[in-house]
């Protein structure tokens, strides 16, 4: 994790928010009993759900951020910003029903 690689940052911030979602996924709906395959039906025929999940799960990169700007790894925020505006523009695009 020394490395500050701007691709490093890209495959970061694709894959944190991902966790973040999963972690939604456990925090809440895990004690309501419900599958995984449940809460990704839920997620894909409920198409006002798609920006407040990816939204809730950009917050898992906060710490990302944090520990990146930390150690002056530039190159690598640079990377992680860049997927964030990408789930960003996904969630707006969602949102206002382009997709």
């Amino acid at each position: 994790m020394n490395k500050d690689n701007f691709f490093l940052g890209v495959i970061a911030g694709l894959v944190v928010p991902i966790l973040g979602i999963l972690m939604l996924y456990v925090f809440k709906y895990i004690p309501q009993n419900v599958s995984l395959d449940d809460f990704i039906y839920l997620v894909k025929t409920n198409k006002s759900n798609i920006p407040k999940v990816i939204s809730l799960g950009l917050i898992a990169c906060i710490p990302l951020i944090a520990y990146y700007n930390n150690r002056k790894r530039y190159s690598t925020l640079k990377g992680i910003f860049l997927s964030i505006m990408i789930y960003a523009l996904l969630a707006v695009a969602y949102k206002f029903h382009i997709f």
